[in-house]
Parts: C-alpha cells; structure tokens; sequence
C-alpha cells in the first residue's frame, strides 16, 4: 500500500472516530428512513454527432447514440450518505470508417459512474469513492454519452467565511469508451484491448494524484481560486485565477487574468507555464468578451500540463471541437473573440472565433464555434435540445474539418 493510499485511510479514519454525531435539519432518524427518504434523478439521451474531412483519404463520420443515467442518492444519517449513478450507450447507428469516434462515443454498454460514501461535519464534507470532480486540474466532461468520473477521496472545509479548502488524492480516471487514450494524460494506465465499451476507472501513474485546492470570494466583486496538483513522479501542476468585476457600473464590465505552472519530474522535459487574460461586459443579456493566453518556450519544447479529464481545459481561449488544446503547446499566443446571449432559462446562443498561433510551420488553427440551448417549458418541462457547430480552418488546408453535435435531453 503507497504511502499516500495509507495517509487519506488515516484521516479518514481520524474524522470518524474523534469527531462527534451532529444532526443536521435534513438528518433521518434511522438507516431505514435514510433509504426511504433518498432521491432518484436521471436522464434520457439521445445524441447525433457528425464530422466531415477535407483531407484527401478521409472519410466523413457520423454516429447516432442513446443511452442515459440513473442516479441514487440516500438521505443524510447521522451526517453520512451515500450515492451511487449508472450510466449506458447504446449505438443506434453509424457511418464511422476511420474510427473516429472510438474513443468518444463509440460505446455499448454500462459503466457505474459513481460509488460514494459523503459525511458532512458542521462545514467540513468527506467524501470518497467513485465520483464526478469539476476543479481547474481535474476535472470530467459530459460531452458525450458517457460522462467521465474519478476514483478519489477529498475533505473540503468553509469554516472560514467565502472560502473553500480542499485536500484531496484521485487514484482511477474513468474514460468515455475503452478506447480513449490522450497523449497529455501519459501517465494513465489505459486500457490496450478496447472491445467498444464504456471506459473502465484505470490508475493514474503509480501512485494517483494529490491535490490542494482554495477559492475565495470574500473581497467585494473578487474571486480567486488556485489549485495545485501533483502526479506522483510524473508532473506538478499549479493553476491560479483572479476575477473582478465592476459590479457598480450598468454594464458590470469584468477583468481576470489566470496563470499555469508546470514542473514535470522526467529531467529530459523541460518546465513551462501559460498566462491568460479575459476582459467582458453584459450589454443587455448579452456577455461580450476577449481572451488572450500565451505559453512560454519555443517550437517544439515540452507543453503545459493543462490537467487531467477533458473538462479540465480553463484556459480563457477555450472552444467546443478542439478544446482549445492548441493554446496549451509551447510558443503558442492565442485569442479569442465571443458573444453570448441568454433569453430568462430558455435558451441561450454562444458564438466564438478562435485562433491559436504555434511557432511550429503549418501548425496553425482558426476555429469557429456556435453553439444553441433551448430548454422546454409547459407539457416539455425537464426536456433540453443543444446544438454545436465548430469549422476548423488550419494553416494546413489538408487538415480542414467541420463538427455538428445534437442532443436531446430529458431530466427527471
């Protein structure tokens, strides 16, 4: 057993043993009550995606998948739940013959995403097992079907007003498909034989991951959040941002600057770091905004480890298709130009235009995304449309793409 695997048992263990039984309003009075008392939510789904290539050889894709979750989550006794959520993909159709949805979508089959134990504490919550994460360096996506997780156990305290503390070790990453592999999550130990199922929870490097995490907004119109992660005997990653915004004037215009750090323990990669920053204002129910990032180094030298999960892309030029991935080589200045616009909770329309300069010959990307949410209402209650339109116009003609996501969502 690893010398951290040992550490997150010992304080776990230390919680519960010295730490008294407090009820809170919403605690039962028996484990039987618990079970009764617990909510179920779910969701049906039904996704059609398709791309098509410029590039002489390549064959178009399309893929039509259904499938949802199902989620159970007991009621708090004495101060402990427990949560558990399957998740399934079925493929209703596909015209795929480069395989390029084999490590998204392409999956049949049942994954149990989730598998918990929570325990809440005045206002510190332990929570461990199976489990979907959204931090700056670790974080799932739900993109596609199958929604990433993580195996870990996190203690995450708010005693001190406005402010978030987290301590944490992630061990297992569970992928879309057993298919994924993503060469800046070297260090995961994917799956070699994919037979076209949901992805597994496989071992990050040797010994997981150890994360430290804050946030805070108890300055007027400022939140700061920063989190450091460390792959053990692999590479250290250190995020931090700043927001502020002018929340007095009409407009509520915002500024916020961010900054990547990356110390990586192979001494043949060099270390590298990324600045960002983004400046908007509401103009009407309308956010119109800028991004800039640059990364230090030069054409060819090591990247900036942006995290683990395909959700962990916070970088201020981010986009839809690509991710922004681009933004995150070496040398790289990117921008970004956008306009978003929300209607009350019904629908909203995003339009942004990318572009990611990469001191590398024939490296460079011009993206354009839009995307469209439309949220029922009435008779529909519950029941969302999206859509998602990316064209991808590179500096190598031959590299040229379009990508069309559709999704129908019901909640219950």
């Amino acid at each position: 057993m690893s010398i951290t695997r040992k550490m997150c048992i010992a304080v776990t263990i230390a919680i519960f043993s010295t730490c008294p039984n407090v009820f809170a309003d919403d605690d039962t009075t028996s484990l039987k009550e618990a079970f009764l008392l617990g909510k179920t939510s779910g969701t049906i789904k039904s996704y059609f995606f398709a791309q098509t290539f410029d590039g002489t050889g390549k064959n178009n894709s399309t893929i039509w998948a259904n499938g949802g979750h199902l989620k159970y989550v007991t009621g708090k006794f004495y101060g402990i739940r427990l949560g558990g959520k399957f998740q399934a993909s079925f493929i209703g159709a596909k015209d795929d013959p480069d395989g390029k949805t084999a490590g998204s979508m392409d999956a049949n089959g049942a994954v149990l995403s989730e598998a918990y134990l929570q325990y809440d504490l005045f206002n510190t919550r332990f929570k461990g097992g199976r489990q979907h994460i959204a931090l700056p360096l670790i974080a799932n996506s739900g993109s596609r079907l199958i929604k990433e997780s993580f195996e870990g156990y996190f203690l995450t305290n708010k005693d001190i007003p406005g402010t978030t503390l987290s301590i944490g070790w992630v061990d297992k990453y569970q992928t879309r498909t057993d298919k994924t592999r993503y060469g800046d999550g070297w260090f995961v130990d994917y799956e070699d034989n994919g037979t076209g199922r949901p992805g597994d929870f496989y071992d990050i490097g040797t010994s997981g991951i150890v994360s430290l995490y804050f946030k805070n907004i108890s300055l007027e119109n400022l939140a700061v959040q920063g989190q450091y992660t460390n792959v053990i005997n692999e590479v250290t990653g250190i995020y931090a941002d700043a927001v502020y915004t002018f929340s007095q004037t009409t407009f509520q215009p915002y500024v916020a600057t961010q900054f990547y750090y990356t110390a990586y323990d192979d001494n043949d990669k060099s270390d590298n770091f990324m600045v960002g920053f983004k400046s908007g204002l509401d103009l009407y129910s309308t956010d119109i905004f800028a991004g800039y990032t640059t990364t230090g180094g030069s054409a060819g030298d090591d990247r900036v480890y942006r995290g683990l999960g395909q959700a962990a892309y916070y970088q201020y030029t981010a986009t839809t298709k690509t991710a922004g991935v681009g933004a995150f080589e070496a040398g790289t200045d990117s921008y970004q130009v956008g306009v978003e616009y929300k209607y009350n909770k019904t629908f909203s329309s995003k339009f942004r235009v990318s572009r990611f300069d990469n001191p590398l010959d024939n490296a460079d990307l011009d993206e354009y995304t839009l995307n469209l949410d439309y949220h029922f209402s009435g008779p529909l209650e519950n029941f969302k449309i999206s859509v998602d339109f990316t064209v991808l116009n590179y500096e190598n003609d031959q590299k040229d793409a379009t990508d069309l996501r559709s999704r129908l969502i019901y909640s219950f």
